[in-house]
This record gives C-alpha cells, sequence and structure tokens, in this order.
C-alpha cells in the first residue's frame, strides 16, 4: 500500500486515517548505540559527567543508562528527580535519532515526569519510545526502571522535541 510522506522524508504507510507507530521494528535505526555513544561523547559532556550512556536502540527506541554514582542521590542511596528528568530527556534525544539520523539542533520543547517509586542504590534504565515523529515535533514516552528490575517502574515521562528546520 503507497505510504503518505509526513514532509520530514518519514513515510507512514497505510489507509487514509491510519498513521504507523514511529516505532517500526521492521525498519533498522538510522544510527547504532555505538554511534550515539561516540556523539554523546564528543558533544554533551554532561552525558560523560553524569554516567549517562544509550544501551541500545530500535527504530522508534532509544535506551539510556544513568550509571548509579552517590553523587546523583539524596538521603536514603534514592536518586534525585533532576538526574532522572536527565537521563529520560537523553532517551528521548536518542529515540528521535533512531529515526532521523543524528540532528543536534533538535531540542526538547517539553518534558513532563511522574515519579511512581524511588530509584535506590542501582543504575537506571530510561526506554523511550518514539510516539509520534512529524516534519517539526516529536513526541515520546519513557519509563524508567532500576537496572535488572523491569517490574519496578520508578517514573513515567512524555516529552516533545522541536526539530530543525530542513534544509
Amino acid at each position: 500500500m503507497a505510504g503518505r510522506g509526513s514532509g520530514s522524508g518519514v513515510d507512514i504507510a497505510g489507509p487514509p486515517g491510519f498513521y504507523r507507530s514511529a516505532m517500526d521494528p521492521m525498519t533498522e535505526p538510522a544510527v547504532s548505540a555505538d554511534e550515539l555513544n561516540r556523539y554523546l561523547e564528543a558533544e554533551l559532556p554532561f552525558c560523560a559527567e553524569m554516567g549517562i550512556r544509550c544501551d541500545r536502540v530500535a527504530s522508534g527506541l532509544g535506551v539510556a543508562r544513568l550509571v548509579y554514582h552517590d553523587r546523583w542521590t539524596r538521603p536514603g542511596q534514592i536518586v534525585n528527580g533532576g538526574a532522572l528528568m536527565t537521563v529520560a530527556d537523553v532517551a528521548v534525544y536518542l529515540s528521535i535519532f533512531t529515526r532521523t539520523g543524528i540532528v543536534p539542533l533538535a531540542v526538547t520543547n517539553e518534558l513532563k515526569m511522574n515519579f511512581l517509586r524511588p530509584a535506590v542504590g542501582r543504575d537506571v534504565i530510561a526506554e523511550a519510545r518514539l510516539l509520534k515523529l512529524g516534519r517539526r515535533v516529536a513526541y515520546a514516552a519513557v519509563d524508567l526502571h532500576e537496572d535488572g528490575r523491569p517490574e519496578r517502574l520508578v517514573a513515567h515521562a512524555t516529552s516533545s522535541y522541536v526539530l530543525p528546520d530542513p534544509a
């Protein structure tokens, strides 16, 4: 079936009124986790400082890890909310790149987080799923959990990004 272009080079297949998720398991990601880690190291020094890295990618999926360190905690080894928001934001950035390639000037427009329970004494994994990728705006949902405990959801976030004008 013929697809409709969104103007961003992202083809959305299906009948009128049907929009395929921006996560497409049939499409290879535009970048690898290794490429993204090199980009984070070279261009986003706060990621190295905070111990944030890309764990894995798939088309429309970016998974970031915040390596546990006590400098990012509150009393009781609880990872602070600012650190959780940062790793969620990076995961969304990565999820966008899996579809567009690296677009440095994609910027956060909005980030909302619900804190569900404390992340205590472990790395935190942020899994961002790209829900919509338009010509100028991307929208994603992020689930955060403790490493090794995917059933222990510590936070849920939604975020939108503004994408630069195509050249």
